[in-house]
């Protein structure tokens, strides 16, 4: 529900197909809503209420965003408290975050829409993602060797040039004589 205008028409229609299609195929209501205000209520009061109050089944999870309190909720609802954790939650929220502080809602929308499903499907496989076994990023072998090398030769830099720096205590001479120690040369013939 777009009350708030975020979405084109069009978007909305996309969006609200994929989360049809996530909702049915998991079993579990997945929810947006846009206002532009909560009125005398918290987001979080406002988002349970409709939640609550809207005709949804038990098991589901809404996002709320207010625009005029520039606040965002989420609320869930019999299996999403077990499928999204405090953690999960958090972590979720992070991942769309950035989206919805540059105002891209389509990039934010369906980045919670695919995040639900794929928490929802961890829950039911295996356990909900939490604390100890959130989504890790995908590893990237160039980037990481890209970094190591770059670390690595700042290191030897450093190295290389406080070895440098203790070479510059010798002194160019005048003479010859300049360069023999007091009572370490005794030439007798």
């Amino acid at each position: 529900m777009d009350e708030a205008d975020l979405l084109t028409d069009r978007e909305e229609t996309d969006l609200s197909g994929k989360l049809d299609e996530i909702s049915l195929r998991q079993g579990l209501d997945i929810v947006i809503v846009t206002v532009y205000s909560t009125g005398d209520r918290t987001v979080t009061e406002y988002a349970d209420d409709f939640y609550d109050y809207s005709g949804y089944r038990g098991d589901g999870i809404l996002l709320l965003i207010s625009i005029e309190e520039r606040e965002w909720a989420v609320s869930t609802s019999g299996y999403g408290i077990t499928a999204f954790t405090d953690a999960g939650l958090a972590y979720l929220t992070g991942q769309i975050g950035d989206a919805m502080s540059e105002g891209d809602w389509k990039e934010a929308f369906h980045g919670f829409a695919d995040l639900c499903d794929a928490f929802i499907t961890q829950a039911v496989t295996d356990r909900p993602y939490d604390a100890d076994n959130l989504p890790k990023k995908p590893f990237n072998p160039f980037l990481t060797a890209l970094v190591s090398l770059g670390i690595g030769f700042v290191i030897a830099f450093f190295r290389m040039n406080r070895w440098k720096n203790q070479l510059d205590t010798v002194q160019a001479k005048d003479a010859a004589a300049d360069y023999v120690k007091e009572g370490s040369m005794n030439i007798t013939e």
